[in-house]
């Protein structure tokens, strides 16, 4: 068991990171310490340019040479703070840790880092490379992690510690943004029946979907999971007197291995179609399209349309017996954790990795996703220890498992 003050120290790690605010897109003064941070486990450290968003970049810290290579990732970006009922910049109630980015996923980069602070201490010889990424723009735009994927095609696992409660999540769903737009005739209101309501048009299309596609689906060695999926924002409507011509509903779907959004959109336009059918003069489509924070869509051609529509977020899912699964089960046995493979809840962007480079991957951080984004989010401490321990016993254990020490 740890002593108090190397507790006390890993904690310190936690402390920094969510003690500077870094929403999407504001991230500098965090990169900063990161830098500084990953320095100070005994890291090089270095700037990576992100594709696509002028001015943004990752920071690297990296540890050893040659094979094999194992990239670390976890992104410093955090929602926005309004309405949060803790201090956004930290405070520790009992067996707590809150504020912005506890969670999500500051928590997690924080354990990777005390881990590997305990590692350089120790004196721990590792056999191969450590690339340790802070990533940013995930929230957002995405760049971080798609850059991450152009410069280390030739990694030999990846790891992100999104938050999945110190399980390993072998999987993770697909994020597909759609716009659902629905055409009406416009009419007085006060004449029964007059014109066709496009709102009453959206919220059928928009049940419509919810009801068939919120499916329970099988998924290859985790077993039966339920599609998340449902309406986030809405548009339509002039007046309280006119019957609205035009409504649209942006919604999000999750997805599984095995489908694709392009399947899961003329699904969505079969079922509207369908719900539509007895009201000659309601029209609707379903197309993929993304809203930023402010409710402004990204335009073809940008950045933000190219990684979250035309590319897409991409569901994965890793062979239970790769050697970095392995690694990590082993490591949380020895722990006291439960082994069996899980599957992310949301979609992590060491995605990109995954799937356009077959590189294996999976997520374990302490965070617990029900408390992402929240108004009281959190980070359970002895959560966050037990990841410092696994992550402490898997990166060794990977790295001399697949060099034949150890």
């Amino acid at each position: 068991m740890k002593s108090m003050d190397e507790r006390t120290r890993s904690e310190q790690f936690l402390e920094k990171l969510v003690g500077v605010a870094s929403v999407s897109g504001e991230e500098a003064a965090c990169l900063q310490v990161c830098d500084e941070l990953m320095r100070e486990v005994g890291l090089a450290t270095r700037r990576r340019p992100c594709r696509g968003v002028e001015g943004a970049y990752n920071v690297e810290g990296v540890v050893g040479t040659g094979r094999p290579k194992l990239v670390m990732t976890a992104h410093i970006d955090t929602v926005p703070i309004e309405g949060m009922t803790v201090n956004h910049l930290g405070e520790r109630r009992g067996n707590r840790y809150y504020g912005r980015g506890t969670t999500d996923m500051k928590g997690g980069l924080a354990a990777m880092l005390s881990a590997l602070d305990h590692l350089h201490r120790a004196g721990t010889p590792l056999a191969g490379e450590v690339v340790l990424v802070a990533t940013v723009y995930e929230e957002t735009l995405k760049c971080g992690g798609y850059q991450v994927a152009q410069d280390h095609p030739d990694a030999d696992a990846v790891v992100c510690s999104e938050p999945s409660e110190c399980r390993i999540a072998i999987g993770a769903t697909g994020n597909l943004p759609v716009r659902l737009d629905v055409t009406g005739k416009a009419g007085h209101t006060s004449v029964p029946g007059s014109g066709g309501n496009a709102i009453l048009g959206a919220l059928a299309c928009a049940k419509a979907i919810v009801d068939e596609m919120g499916e329970t689906v099988h998924v290859p060695h985790i077993g039966p999971r339920r599609r998340a999926l449902g309406p986030g924002f809405i548009r339509g409507g002039l007046s309280q007197t006119v019957v609205p011509e035009k409504c649209t509903v942006w919604m999000e779907s999750r997805y599984f291995p095995g489908e694709t959004g392009a399947a899961l959109i003329a699904r969505m336009n079969e079922i509207c179609g369908r719900a539509l059918a007895d009201s000659p003069n309601l029209k609707a489509r379903v197309y993929g399209e993304r809203l930023d924070f402010e409710g402004h869509a990204y335009p073809p051609g940008s950045w933000g349309h190219f990684v979250c529509v035309e590319r897409g977020l991409k569901p994965l899912l890793t062979d239970p017996d790769t050697g970095i699964v392995r690694a990590f089960r082993d490591a949380l046995v020895a722990e006291g954790g439960e082994p069996q493979p899980e599957m992310m809840y949301g979609w992590g962007d060491s995605e990109f990795l995954a799937n356009d480079h077959k590189v294996p991957a999976l997520y374990f951080g302490p965070g617990d996703v029900k408390a992402a984004h929240t108004v009281d989010e959190y980070l359970d401490l002895d959560k966050y220890h037990l990841a410092v321990r696994v992550y402490e016993r898997a990166i060794p254990g990977f790295l001399n498992a697949a060099t034949g020490h150890g």
